[in-house]
């Protein structure tokens, strides 16, 4: 019996060269809290338009997010 454990989409561990790779095919990726986030859908409704999170496309956003979310409380 094979002990090989299938792995949900929501707990799928990205490489470094797979998110390289999904950014240059043109998607928009974030890290959010170590989490790879796919944000392309989002993009049309942030309040704060796509440019808030274009700059941050393939950098980890999680202080800038955690420090705009502390700041707006």
């Amino acid at each position: 019996m094979s002990s090989v454990k299938m792995v949900s989409r929501r707990e799928r561990v990205f490489s470094r060269r797979e998110v390289e790779a999904l950014i240059a095919e043109g998607r928009s990726i974030i890290v959010m809290n170590g989490k790879v986030l796919k944000v392309d859908a989002w993009l049309k409704y942030h309040p704060g338009g796509d440019k808030a999170i274009m700059h941050m496309v393939g950098r980890d956003a999680t202080d800038e997010v955690t420090a705009y979310a502390v700041l707006s409380c």
